[in-house]
């Protein structure tokens, strides 16, 4: 019981630990990512830091398949940042090795708990999100000291379970698989097996089997995510890391027993009396083959697994699953502003058409709309800084309702043009051409500016031709039904640009974040 409870107390504290990062980190994570995540490399040392930062190799993998559905990076820097993940867990290992093994941080544990606790209850934002990291750490070793007291009462006999010789390595790596598969982590399956080793009950190569396990069993998260999408981008990724993990597993299987000897001969300078610290090393040295394996194929391995899923057809739309709603706040909030986007792009078109005189039939997308207004009620509020990202979320629910005017609009455009377009009509289709092809961008705020003129020339032309047309029907020279359809189709272009010119200014300041 007191080792169940040693597993509890750690998995809590993992979990508290990387939330805590998450949220102190804010929307600095998508900013970091769309700066730093160039090409293959860069993709590869991101992974191994921003898993070593926030001491969750599943959280990576989810956060990586909502950049890929969210559109932040490309499939071949996604595959680049799993494996870079992959080392970056190595870090737990040596965490618990030195602070829990050799400096005995478990006596200020309780302090950082309690600290950490107070801070969580009373605080907000980035505050308390430190108080997480702080409760989360102090955790970790308070689990960490019950696992050693539950271990040092047991005594374990693997041999009579597993048996001896190279089968019983295959079966020691099955039992890491399932540690990782029912911890649901592999950072707290590596703990329980250093503290094993520590207290004798595995020996070092058994413990060695036992990593190698714990690291293939990491794609179980995947595999699962995998097989509950339907979305494109969450299967290929998931599928990447499946077989990235299997594929390196077994290399560390075959190659066990050298990877083990270079493992204790690098910590052999170091008061290593247990073997935890060179079972850490074993770790680092077992995933980093993995990376400098499969770091000069990786675009290859990209191209393998998109002709293996086949090429199929996404929107930004259809990628907006709870999946990505996981991977944090900042993240899904960009999935839904590129889907916004993506809708905004047809129909402004449709407009600018309409204001210079074309017929252009519309077709609204109400259910995308739909869609998108349904993943944002998902969002959990707790993911998001309310000093950084709240006004983004405000944003995005003005720009959809501002979208449902001008599809509304749309909709009730008379079917044929009365008359020649108003100047300020032709200068406001431009300018939102000119907006489509830099929405997105820096560059768009000229256009929005452009827009916003073309719209205030366009009310005060309309009143100029209203009179005018009124004039006219006074003098008999107009039939009261062809100025009536005047009038209307006046209306009809002064409104729509308008609210194109507030839908447009909604998008570029939630572009900002």
């Amino acid at each position: 019981m007191t080792i169940l409870g040693g597993v509890g107390l750690f998995l809590l504290g993992i979990h508290h630990l990387t939330e805590g990062l998450k949220g102190f980190a804010g929307d600095a994570l998508r900013r970091a990512l769309q700066t730093l995540v160039r090409g293959r490399l860069s993709a590869v040392v991101f992974g191994a830091i921003f898993t070593a930062l926030i001491q969750s190799s599943s959280a990576t993998v989810m956060t990586v398949i909502g950049f890929v559905s969210a559109g932040l990076v490309t499939f071949s820097q996604a595959i680049g940042v799993l494996i870079g993940a992959t080392f970056g867990t190595t870090t737990t290992p040596w965490m618990v090795a030195f602070f829990g093994f050799r400096v005995q941080i478990s006596s200020f544990a309780m302090p950082m708990v309690g600290v950490g606790a107070f801070l969580w209850l009373i605080a907000s934002g980035r505050t308390r999100a430190l108080g997480a990291i702080l409760a989360g750490f102090g955790l970790i070793f308070v689990g960490l000291d019950y696992l050693q007291t539950g271990m040092g009462s047991v005594s374990w006999n693997i041999e009579s379970f597993v048996g001896d010789g190279w089968a019983a390595k295959w079966a020691l790596a099955g039992i890491g698989v399932v540690m990782t598969v029912v911890m649901q982590s592999s950072s707290a399956a590596a703990a329980a097996t250093l503290v094993a080793l520590h207290a004798g009950n595995v020996t070092f190569l058994q413990a060695c089997a036992m990593v190698v396990g714990q690291s293939v069993g990491t794609a179980a998260t995947s595999a699962a995510l995998g097989a509950m999408s339907g979305g494109l981008a969450v299967r290929r990724s998931a599928l990447a890391h499946v077989l990235f993990s299997l594929i390196v597993g077994a290399l560390g299987m075959l190659l066990l027993d050298p990877l083990a000897r270079a493992a204790i001969w690098s910590v052999s300078s170091l008061d290593d009396y247990d073997g935890v610290l060179g079972l850490a090393a074993f770790s680092s040295l077992f995933k980093l083959m993995g990376v400098v394996v499969f770091f000069p194929w990786l675009d290859r391995y990209a191209r393998f697994i998109v002709n293996m899923t086949g090429k199929g057809t996404e929107t930004a739309v259809s990628r907006l699953e709870p999946t990505l709603a996981q991977a944090g706040g900042p993240i899904a909030l960009e999935a839904a502003y590129r889907a916004l986007l993506d809708l905004s792009r047809e129909t402004v078109e449709a407009v600018s058409k309409r204001l210079e005189g074309e017929s252009a039939p519309f077709d609204p997308p109400q259910d995308s709309l739909r869609q998108i207004e349904r993943f944002i009620e998902t969002l959990s509020l707790e993911t998001l800084d309310s000093a950084e990202m709240e006004g983004r979320l405000v944003r995005l629910v003005h720009a959809i309702d501002h979208l449902k005017q001008v599809q509304d609009d749309l909709q009730k455009a008379p079917a044929t043009a009365n008359g020649p377009p108003l100047p300020a009509g032709v200068a406001g289709a431009r300018a939102l051409t000119d907006w489509l092809a830099h929405c997105g961008q820096q560059s768009g705020e000229a256009a929005v500016g452009a827009i916003d003129v073309a719209s205030r020339e366009m009310e005060a032309q309309r009143k100029s031709a209203r009179e005018a047309i009124l004039v006219s029907v006074a003098r008999q020279e107009t039939t009261a039904t062809t100025a009536d359809q005047a009038l209307q189709s006046l209306q009809w272009c002064d409104e729509a640009l308008q609210h194109c010119a507030r839908l447009i200014d909604a998008l570029q300041s939630a572009s900002a974040g």
